[in-house]
């Protein structure tokens, strides 16, 4: 959605459009004050239409509103479990009903005690992909958890024949005494580093600065992995976040720079399809916060 400055913009090209590209709109200039009052209003009301719709969306919703949607889904939130967990067990929840299809083992891998993600790639081909996994395997990335109680849920929600690829190898015991070797990597990490621009209107409260920052983490903490960061829908995350202080501040840049990438981009860090995302508040997240 459009920024308050950009809103701002927008009206005073209108006005000179109609004036004239000579009209004075200085800050102290009737007319221009009235256009920023217009241009916040518009502000104001986009984010009531922005919380409203996140309000219904599981990816996006957030406190209350997430607790309502759980229950859709078979779902509660645990105890002191953020949003952006409780966000990514909804797609798991559907996908678990499966048998043997990349989103039932990857369901069955997430049922695992302190698993927070897992995604699984298949190769149905009779050849190596390009991913390096070989014919008729699958490869399973997945974070956190113990190796053995990963890889048992592997082994018994895989189909029989079906081989497995990674960098972990566990020896599982099938119901005959028999050993298997059950492959599968952990994600690379790669780290994120955040750069926000605010400007500070009347009545901006200092603790908002806090929670932009935990939204941006939170955000980032929601991307699977392999799921690449695209930048500007941090300014969702962050307005919503924000919720009654919206309108007090506007988010004018935000940038992001990361290994995987050269420089600083207000675009999009790709994250190759083994690698996840992260960044951490206040370490690598630095808001800038100018008053008006």
């Amino acid at each position: 959605m459009p920024t308050y400055a950009e809103r701002l913009e927008a009206l005073m090209d209108a006005y000179r459009g109609i004036f004239g590209p000579d009209a004075e709109l200085s800050a102290s200039v009737p007319d221009y004050q009235l256009l920023s009052v217009t241009a916040r209003a518009l502000d104001d009301l986009s984010q009531l239409v922005l919380e409203a719709y996140n309000s219904r969306n599981p990816l996006y919703a957030s406190g209350q509103a997430l607790d309502l949607l759980l229950p859709l889904y078979g779902l509660r939130r645990q105890e002191g479990e953020t949003d952006a967990h409780a966000r990514g067990r909804i797609l798991p929840a559907l996908a678990g009903n499966g048998n043997a299809s990349a989103e039932s083992i990857a369901a069955a891998i997430r049922q695992v005690p302190d698993v927070l993600q897992a995604q699984v790639h298949e190769n149905c081909t009779d050849e190596t992909n390009e991913k390096g996994i070989p014919p008729h395997s699958i490869c399973c990335v997945v974070e956190a958890g113990k190796k053995a109680d990963v890889a048992e849920a592997i082994f018994r929600k895989k189909a029989p024949g079906i081989g497995t690829y990674g960098t972990t190898a566990v020896q599982v015991t099938d119901g005959n005494g028999g050993t298997h070797t059950v492959r599968f990597s952990r994600p690379a990490q790669s780290p994120v580093n955040l750069h926000i621009d605010v400007t500070a209107y009347a009545g901006y409260d200092p603790a908002t600065t806090d929670a932009l920052g935990r939204a941006a983490e939170e955000y980032l903490e929601s991307l699977r992995i392999g799921q690449s960061l695209v930048v500007p829908r941090l300014y969702g995350a962050c307005y919503a976040a924000a919720g009654g202080q919206a309108s007090a501040f506007a988010i004018s840049d935000i940038r992001a720079e990361c290994p995987l990438i050269t420089g600083t981009t207000r675009e999009k860090v790709p994250a190759g399809w083994n690698t996840r995302l992260y960044t951490a508040y206040p370490d690598r997240v630095v808001i800038t916060v100018t008053n008006a």
